[in-house]
């Protein structure tokens, strides 16, 4: 093994024409553009999730609790509020509407959230005793509406029944978030205030949040058996089962897509070293001929094939993690409010995982190693007879 190396460098290092030396950089090159690409692209597909993650648990429940009818919401929440694991309980209302500055302007379509736990994002917002409804607005609703804090808006919040009520409130606050969604069409307000201004939206929700998302689903799972048709219970990652595996299946297939750049990084280091051979004849033939095995003599080639492109793989990986490091500081990719409606985010951060990148480090090596003994594999049916015309 000693000696299989040794040779092997001394191939790559000893002066080389400039066919082996195109060739040799063409093919570290190619490998390093490849893995750099996968790396970036899987950092950039990885904070995406994580943003979209962030977003929906900062505005929502772990556990979303319908009730049945009849059941008491107040009653549901004090049952979850003492369960091991849950950090809050709190009760929720989602009410469709229209938001307009005057009633008879045009208004823009909402959604007003009255909860007992409001998001992190959303400032305090103070009582209204017999005012208009104190809401947070997002800054692009607040663009479009043209309102500042302390000015009125006028709500049309759609009821069960079908019909429209006319709710004024007062812009208390004026929040911002990375979550377009939240940001352009969304308000906020107090559970406790939305009573005040009617019972006619319908019965109530209770969200519970856990000390860990991650269990959302196990524990509705649990919690739905033992209340049975008390209620009904979705958790988070369950309401939002289709876009993850949406976003699951499209980083596989940016993954594949961009192996092939490195497949073609590998077929480069064979084409290497089908050049290496064709000016290292004489050198392998003297080698075959002092007695050196066909097998060692492949065994070398290979070596120096894995050590070109395993070099490409560790250059494009720092490139890679170098570059993400740039793009994170310069704070890209932000987006337009126009793109940012489109990803539902308006800046994707970026996210270095370490099996990502393990993953990458092994997937590069194997494509280059397996190219390696593809081209090498015909040196080790050669006869001692016929390698002597080498020399």
């Amino acid at each position: 093994m000693r000696v299989t190396w040794l040779l092997a460098f001394r191939f790559l290092r000893r002066r080389s024409s400039p066919l082996l030396a195109a060739s040799s950089r063409a093919a570290l090159v190619a490998v390093a553009l490849g893995v750099a690409a996968l790396v970036v692209v899987l950092a950039l597909m990885s904070g995406y999730r994580a943003a979209l993650t962030q977003g929906i648990l900062a505005a929502s429940g772990h556990v979303l609790v319908v009730p049945a009818p009849g059941e008491s919401e107040e009653e549901l929440a004090r049952l979850f509020s003492s369960r091991q694991g849950v950090a809050a309980v709190g009760r929720s209302l989602f009410v469709p509407g229209l938001a307009a500055t005057s009633p008879q302007a045009q208004g823009e379509v909402i959604t007003l959230k009255a909860a007992d736990q409001l998001p992190p994002f959303v400032p305090e917002l103070s009582p209204s005793g017999a005012g208009p409804l104190p809401v947070a607005v997002g800054e692009g609703l607040s663009a479009r509406l043209k309102v500042k804090v302390g000015d009125v808006v006028f709500l049309q919040l759609a009821q069960p029944s079908g019909r429209l009520a006319y709710v004024p409130a007062r812009v208390a606050a004026v929040f911002s978030t990375g979550f377009s969604e939240f940001r352009d069409s969304w308000l906020f307000c107090r559970f406790q205030e939305m009573t005040k201004h009617g019972r006619g939206w319908g019965s109530a929700l209770v969200e519970v949040y856990l000390k860990n998302p991650d269990d959302a689903e196990r524990f509705a799972e649990a919690w739905g058996q033992e209340l049975g048709p008390r209620a009904l219970l979705r958790s988070w990652s369950e309401m939002n089962r289709e876009l993850f595996a949406a976003l699951r299946w499209q980083k596989i297939t940016l993954t594949l897509v961009l192996s092939l750049i490195v497949g073609v990084g590998a077929f480069e280091v064979a084409s290497a070293i089908v050049v290496l051979i064709t000016e290292k004849r004489r050198e392998l033939g003297i080698l075959l001929a002092m007695g050196a095995s066909p097998s060692l003599v492949r065994r070398t080639v290979i070596t120096a094939g894995g050590l070109l492109g395993v070099g490409g793989v560790v250059v494009g990986t720092v490139f890679g993690l170098g570059l993400v490091g740039v793009l994170a500081a310069l704070g890209i990719p932000r987006f337009s409010s126009e793109l940012a409606s489109i990803y539902m985010v308006s800046r994707i951060p970026w996210q270095v995982r370490l099996g990502d990148v393990l993953w990458v480090v092994a997937a590069g090596a194997f494509e280059v190693l397996l190219a390696s003994v593809a081209a090498a594999r015909p040196l080790a049916s050669r006869q001692p007879a016929e390698v002597l015309r080498w020399v």
